[in-house]
């Protein structure tokens, strides 16, 4: 980081510092307009370097969709249309992609296969990629384009995703490959150069240059934990999952989504920071899935009402703590229900939602220092963040690496999927893209009834013939859908 600011300073200084013979105030911090007209070729050559060195490491995602695609599978954020972000998506995939627009029947004849496309980044010489989890999402097959010395193409792996960041994480074969590194996206700077690689409107390896407008921009909709870097730097459709990257020729940010009510780019773009990125890439190379850290406790925002009656000052902030869960890392650190916790890692505490947002930054496991005000007295507390993982009965980590996610048959679910209620088994509300279960074409609403020879009855039940099937062996899957049943062969997803 040192080098970085003594490197932009002497840069500016250079290009607008007061000629020689001027008199200059030293009370100001404005710059002083420049007599040398070759000391912009510094910062020009600066961004040269920065793409000639970086663009190699860009790649092109060309995503055909599942033939059997909802509406909501063309809409990258959900399904509405008041949502600045989704006008934007909806609008632009409609236009260049020949994607229907949101709400449009996806079953009405079309002359070609929908496609969707976005960037991506290597992160390992080993043909890691990161990019946005909704440039992928509803794919069937995923094809990586490298135009750093010659035009290669790639069928790619979805090693993993995270909806709640909107990032995934591919692979592709290879070694010795160009790869780009993280920066640390805690130490960036408001008014720091920037510049955006990708792909945009299928414009290949397009350079564009802006600062960073903001940080720790959040409430905007687009993805569940939202920490994003602002930028003014040009994107567009097509730079979703690009690189933003420093001057450094390092990643600060991941570039994920523009305000826009017309489609253009007016100058707001957001980009998930670069620390959130890494975390999620190896969490997700590491164990298939991030699993993300659990502190254990329920939380909501103070109030004066509240301040009053817990007898603290007017104008105390932070995340008062409600309920804390039985076996969890609050309850063995002694949290208890009425405590205000008022900072995390050294970082004050304002709101419940930004305590929930750090947490969410967090591979399990992690070790933190919270201070709490208890009964008006500070108390100091260290402790050791739990997993998420394993709070959820729905994407353990061997089924998520199967790529799908499943729930219990009840009332609700049979409805909704067209199942039978007395139906046993447990059925497939997601099929992840590009994964062993969608390359086997098995599709949401499919209710998995026996596996290896073991009926299944919950998803419990799942997870323990899975774990206990040898990674070399392959699995055997008897599968109910739209009242036919069907037996199916896949890899262990260990294997």
């Amino acid at each position: 980081m040192l080098r970085k600011v003594i490197f932009l300073a002497a840069t500016f200084s250079s290009v607008y510092g007061a000629p020689p013979s001027t008199a200059v105030d030293t009370k100001s911090i404005a710059p002083q307009p420049s007599s040398c007209p070759q000391c912009g070729k510094g910062l020009s050559q600066a961004f040269v370097t920065v793409a000639k060195s970086s663009r190699p490491a860009v790649v092109h995602i060309r995503v055909e969709l599942n033939k059997d695609g909802s509406p909501d599978g063309y809409n990258p954020f959900g399904g509405d249309p008041s949502n600045p972000f989704e006008q934007f998506q909806d609008e632009l995939f409609h236009r260049f992609f020949g994607i229907p627009p949101h709400g449009a029947n996806p079953r009405a004849p079309q002359q070609k296969q929908a496609v969707s496309s976005g960037s991506g980044f290597i992160v390992s010489s080993d043909g890691y990629i990161v990019t946005n989890y909704h440039v992928v999402k509803e794919a069937g097959v995923i094809i990586v384009e490298k135009f750093d010395d010659t035009e290669k193409s790639f069928e790619a792996e979805l090693v993993g995703c995270d909806p709640n960041t909107d990032l995934a994480i591919l692979k592709i074969p290879g070694e010795g490959l160009p790869y780009l590194d993280f920066a640390d996206s805690d130490e960036i700077d408001v008014g720091q150069w920037s510049m955006a690689i990708g792909h945009p409107f299928k414009l290949r390896d397009s350079v564009t240059v802006g600062v960073v407008s903001a940080t720790h921009r959040g409430d905007l909709q687009i993805s569940k934990w939202e920490d994003f870097i602002q930028t003014d730097t040009p994107i567009n459709a097509g730079n979703s999952g690009g690189p933003l990257i420093d001057l450094n020729g390092k990643v600060i940010g991941v570039n994920t989504a523009i305000l826009s009510r017309t489609g253009g780019n007016i100058g707001v773009g957001f980009a998930i920071p670069s620390n959130i990125a890494k975390m999620v890439f190896e969490q997700i190379r590491q164990n298939g899935v991030v699993d993300r850290a659990f502190l254990g406790v329920q939380i909501q925002d103070l109030n004066e009402d509240l301040c009053t009656g817990f007898h603290l000052k007017k104008g105390t902030v932070g995340a008062l703590v409600t309920e804390v869960v039985l076996s969890s890392s609050a309850e063995q650190a002694g949290l208890e229900p009425g405590d205000v916790i008022t900072e995390f890692n050294g970082e004050p505490i304002k709101s419940a939602k930004q305590l929930y947002t750090k947490l969410g930054k967090l591979p399990s496991g992690s070790i933190c220092n919270i201070t709490v005000l208890r009964s008006g007295k500070t108390k100091q507390i260290k402790l050791t963040l739990g997993s998420k993982a394993k709070e959820s009965s729905t994407e353990g980590d061997i089924i998520y690496k199967l790529g799908i996610v499943v729930e219990p048959i009840s009332p609700e679910t049979a409805h909704r999927y067209g199942a039978k209620a007395e139906e046993k088994g447990i059925v497939v509300t997601k099929v992840l893209p590009g994964s062993l279960a969608s390359r086997a074409g098995w599709t949401v609403g499919s209710i998995i009834m026996v596996v290896n020879g073991q009926k299944i009855n919950s998803v419990q039940d799942l997870k323990a013939v899975l774990e206990k099937a040898k990674a070399q062996e392959r699995l055997v899957f008897l599968m109910h859908h739209q009242g036919r049943a069907s037996f199916h062969s896949v890899p262990h997803p260990n294997a």
